[in-house]
């Protein structure tokens, strides 16, 4: 005996890991210096973007002027595009063009 159901079949997406972002387009990141301070920086850098960061290199990075920072009334403040850009010039390049 066969039954009918009267709802169509959807298709099964696979699972999503627990922890897992969707990545985020530069495009839809700000410009403007709208994340004060270092705990902002890192708060967003690890949730955000989901990339494990923290306080002591995020001071460093600061102390040494690697990502655009911006002074407003003695707080350093920073933008989402500029800390997007400064994770991916972290990246490291392969030497030599070997296999």
């Amino acid at each position: 005996m066969s039954q009918q159901y009267g709802h169509a079949a959807r298709p099964i997406s696979p699972p999503q890991r627990p922890g897992r972002r969707a990545p985020v387009a530069r495009d839809e990141l700000n410009e403007l210096p709208t994340i004060k301070g270092r705990d902002g920086a890192v708060a967003f850098v690890r949730e955000r973007l989901g990339v494990p960061m923290t306080p002591t290199r995020m001071r460093a990075a600061i102390e040494r002027r690697e990502l655009p920072v911006f002074k407003i009334s003695g707080a350093n403040y920073l933008s989402e595009k500029g800390l997007h850009d400064w994770l991916l010039s972290l990246a490291k390049t392969r030497k030599g063009g070997g296999a």
